[in-house]
């Protein structure tokens, strides 16, 4: 499942970038883009006693979604906000930090360049990777899940065309199905994940 959405959010990516100047150039109304770059991940896990487990730093691949509306004086967008920061990784490693919910970007001029601030909320996916999974031929999962929140500060360098340096932070829980098998790992751990990201941003407005 979280292959599926990774390649469909890929497939958005694409999609979004044959948008390019598309609407009339104007921030206000309808606001669709994304793109994306690098990432950093410094994430520890800790038991239900609150002592660690495990920690590291995971590098990986950034990308970024958005639609939604601007409103008039061109300042101001609101929009769904889908981040997804790609590990890839392998045992005992994250997999996948996700994060969907609500932005909102504010810009200092009404046209480009700009700088401009964002911020949103929304809730945060945690996959991490504990050990081979010979049946499946893959890696056995565990999952985090939980509320998270997410910043940045960026400068819109030409119209349509930022560069954004950007935070996600979230503290999800574990979770697990009635009939998992792997019964040593149904504690009650949570991840501490905050992330840093660096990426070029496309809207099409």
């Amino acid at each position: 499942m979280r292959r599926i959405m990774f390649i469909s959010t890929l497939l958005l990516f694409i999609c979004v970038s044959s948008f390019g100047m598309a609407f009339n150039n104007h921030r206000s109304g309808f606001i669709i883009g994304g793109l994306g770059g690098f990432c950093v991940d410094n994430w520890s896990m800790v038991d239900e006693d609150g002592v660690k487990i495990d920690s590291g730093t995971a590098n990986g691949l950034h990308f970024d979604f958005r639609i939604g509306v601007g409103f008039k004086g061109d300042k101001l967008m609101l929009y769904c906000w889908g981040l997804v920061n790609y590990f890839g990784g392998g045992s005992y490693s994250p997999a996948f930090n996700m994060m969907y919910g609500i932005g909102v970007s504010y810009y200092f001029k009404p046209i480009a360049p700009s700088f401009y601030v964002n911020a949103g909320f929304g809730i945060q996916q945690y996959s991490y990777h504990t050990r081979p999974n010979w049946i499946w031929f893959g890696y056995h999962s565990e999952d985090y899940l939980g509320p998270g929140i997410m910043g940045g500060i960026g400068y819109e360098f030409a119209r349509h065309w930022s560069m954004e340096f950007g935070v996600m932070w979230s503290y999800p829980r574990y979770q697990y199905d009635d009939d998992d098998i792997f019964d040593e790992y149904k504690a009650d751990k949570a991840i501490n994940s905050l992330a840093i990201t660096l990426s070029i941003i496309r809207i099409a407005y």
